[in-house]
């Protein structure tokens, strides 16, 4: 009869991971883009995180100099009415 429990421990354990994934991954940074700029000008070699660096700067996610490009804005509910 414990069948049961185990299966929704098991699909717990895999709720909390899906919902981990991703967390504890770094940031992009200034000193990612300083070396996608090093890797560019030929003066080391492409990895994954240039790749990754390299992407995120296409998409408009962060600019050159390692900011992020985006503001967070809020909807319009969250902005108080000045009376």
């Amino acid at each position: 009869m414990g069948h049961g429990k185990e299966k929704s421990i098991k699909l717990k354990k895999k709720k909390v991971w899906k919902i981990l994934d991703g967390t504890y991954k770094k940031p992009i940074g200034k000193e990612d883009v300083e070396r996608l700029i090093a890797t560019v000008q030929q003066e080391c070699y492409w990895d994954d995180r240039d790749v990754e660096t390299w992407d995120a700067i296409q998409n408009k996610e962060i600019n050159w100099g390692g900011q992020r490009a985006r503001s967070k804005r809020r909807p319009r509910k969250y902005i108080r009415k000045r009376s």
